[in-house]
């Protein structure tokens, strides 16, 4: 769905992974956001459903518009973030999906 999204928002936009989603086999390592993996700056950063563990957020603290989904509100990266969606990202993300092909 991450990958789709992507799609949507344009040639530029790519996506990036929690430590969790890499162990769990989701995704390459190659796209791994935060100490351990890649550090990135770009102009919109949405995470979904990522906690925000400080290990990530070392690697996207400096993005300039963060996006957070999560259905914990008080999840760390609720609070940096410059958007926070409360709600779960399997409903949030096809709703928001939708709009974008509307547009």
């Amino acid at each position: 769905m991450l990958e789709e999204l992507a799609k949507l928002f344009g040639p530029t936009a790519t996506t990036g992974a929690s430590r969790a989603a890499v162990d769990a086999g989701w995704i390459d390592y190659a796209h791994q956001v935060g100490q351990t993996g890649q550090t990135v700056q770009p102009k919109v950063y949405m995470a979904c459903g990522v906690s925000g563990q400080i290990q990530h957020l070392v690697g996207m603290q400096s993005s300039d518009i963060i996006i957070a989904v999560n259905k914990d509100p008080h999840a760390p990266l609720m609070k940096l973030a410059d958007y926070a969606v409360v709600g779960d990202v399997f409903e949030i993300l096809p709703a928001m999906m939708d709009e974008i092909r509307r547009t």
